[in-house]
């Protein structure tokens, strides 16, 4: 059995569609479990009118705790062998869980993911999403088999397999003693790299299994100085694998310096905007702390062949024109 786990926090314009989308699988060995995360607005008693007309479907009603927090207890309650997340505002295709659970099983691996499509609610519908993909439950899949060690390559450097929890179907065991951080941000990256380093391999689909909605108020589309969790996270990371996997190191680093050019820009980029409750001598703070990160980690990465594009042009800046240069050109490509 597949446990899909939404989190719902004020999602009522969203939270019918993606439910929708998850009961209209062919795959038909799942459960749904809806996790109002404390919401505010009509979301709680939208899970519940749901829940009433459609088996198989669990609510899980709590004190807003944040994403991490419900999917948590999303997990805690979870009774499938395998578990796959879907965000309250996000759909996927009808054959999705099928294609992924053929492939995971077939392969005999603990995690199994597609491609993620990015779609405006303005423009296109769910049908014209499934529509575009031109894929009906194709009979050769195209899939793809990596070690850990090979899909965090790909996520760490940032090309190819994406850090997301959602869109990929995992085994539930490698949930037995893990769990997402609760009050941090980038979960998600946050997680990937000890759950990957648990699994027994990867399977990359070659199919849009996931469609990812875009809207200005979403997490990764506004700045507060809550963004600069993701300082934390690589630091993590970075740990994690020189203690548990040191040939992932150049790429562990490289996502880390990433990270610190996407801070450095923001920072300057939004001199404004409100700071999370930060002072500006603490924002002033961060700042330096991501270009002294970036001188420490700029001479290893320009010499590394498999770093992206984005993070040499940004380390030609930093030895060409300085910190001002960096803050200038990070605000745009790292936006």
């Amino acid at each position: 059995m597949i446990s899909v786990i939404i989190p719902v926090y004020n999602a009522e314009k969203y939270l019918e569609e993606a439910v929708a989308s998850v009961c209209s699988q062919t795959y038909k060995d799942r459960e749904l479990i809806l996790v109002d995360d404390g919401s505010t607005d009509r979301s709680g008693e939208i899970c519940e009118n749901i829940a009433a007309r459609v088996p198989g479907i669990e609510v899980i009603h709590k004190k807003n705790g944040g994403l991490s927090s419900a999917r948590n207890a999303g997990i805690d309650k979870a009774r499938g062998e395998y578990i796959f997340f879907l965000d309250a505002d996000d759909i996927i295709p009808p054959y999705a869980l099928d294609i992924l659970f053929k492939c995971i099983n077939y392969e005999k691996y603990d995690v199994a993911c597609g491609t993620t499509i990015k779609f405006h609610t303005t423009i296109h519908s769910y049908e014209e999403m499934c529509g575009r993909t031109k894929i009906s439950r194709p009979g050769n899949i195209p899939v793809r088999s990596h070690t850990p060690v090979e899909a965090l390559t790909m996520i760490l450097y940032q090309k190819g397999i994406d850090n997301s929890a959602c869109g990929k179907l995992f085994s539930a065991s490698l949930f037995s003693n893990l769990r997402f951080r609760e009050g941090t941000g980038y979960e998600d990256l946050d997680i990937i790299t000890p759950l990957l380093l648990e699994a027994s391999g990867v399977a990359e689909i070659r199919l849009p299994l996931y469609f990812y909605r875009q809207h200005a108020s979403s997490y990764i589309h506004t700045f507060s100085m809550k963004r600069c969790d993701v300082l934390e996270v690589t630091e993590r990371i970075v740990r994690h694998v020189e203690s548990r996997c040191p040939e992932l190191l150049p790429a562990a680093r490289s996502r880390q310096l990433s990270a610190n050019f996407n801070i450095l820009g923001l920072i300057a980029a939004n001199p404004s905007m409100p700071k999370g409750g930060v002072s500006s001598a603490e924002s002033k703070k961060t700042a330096d702390n991501c270009w002294n990160k970036i001188k420490e980690l700029r001479g290893e990465s320009l010499r590394n062949p498999s770093v992206r594009l984005k993070n040499k042009i940004g380390i030609l800046a930093s030895y060409i024109g300085g910190r001002r240069i960096v803050e200038a050109i990070a605000g745009i490509i790292y936006r």
